[in-house]
């Protein structure tokens, strides 16, 4: 972890812009092509979902913006961010947040939160609830254009928010439109631009995963 100094900061004017706003935060919807998600995720006998969330995880961590966090008066720059999602069993209608480490082997990843998904009991792991998280929920029931998310009234609030609703076919691919909510006052468009190129990337790479 690194800990910025905002006098020296590129962003400087445009963070204290956007500290004066009562809310910072802002989402947009991005098309996302899933079509080798799918087809790995398949092949490998994973969760789709857990697969995704894997490569969201990836591509985030990939860019700094994504890993600024707002602590008070410090602004920090975390060496990676984990994932936190919501989780719901076959038949049920309660959700779980679950919350463990990343791992660059997506067939760990998805093994393991496989398996933390089936443990957990309680709707969260407390202990485990900090700000070097990424935030990830689905709706595997039907489709989106526009998502909003709950909120504390807390404008450092720096954790990115990840969702995506039921996959679609068009043009002969999979995609699913892709929710990312982020607070204006860390992130602009220009990352958000990036984050879409490192994810269609990174969903590329599976292809070629051994």
């Amino acid at each position: 972890m690194q800990i910025l100094d905002k006098e020296t900061w590129p962003r400087k004017e445009i963070y204290e812009f956007f500290s004066r706003i009562d809310y910072p935060f802002y989402s947009v919807t991005l098309p996302l092509d899933v079509t080798n998600v799918r087809a790995f995720a398949r092949a490998q006998g994973l969760s789709f979902y857990h697969l995704l969330i894997w490569a969201c995880t990836k591509a985030l961590n990939r860019l700094p913006a994504f890993r600024l966090r707002i602590r008070g008066e410090d602004l920090v720059l975390l060496d990676g961010a984990d994932p936190s999602f919501t989780s719901m069993r076959p038949g049920e209608e309660v959700f779980q947040i679950i919350t463990l480490p990343w791992e660059a082997d997506p067939r760990a990843f998805c093994s393991h939160a496989g398996e933390k998904s089936a443990r957990q009991t309680t709707l969260l792991d407390q202990a485990a609830e900090t700000d070097e998280l990424i935030y990830f929920s689905c709706t595997p029931w039907f489709d989106f254009t526009a998502l909003t998310n709950e909120h504390n009234f807390d404008r450092d609030d720096s954790v990115p928010r990840l969702a995506w609703g039921k996959y679609y076919e068009e043009g002969g691919r999979l995609w699913v439109h892709l929710s990312v909510e982020v607070n204006h006052r860390l992130i602009d468009g220009v990352h958000l631009g990036q984050l879409k190129q490192a994810l269609d990337e990174e969903i590329a790479a599976l292809g070629g995963f051994n």
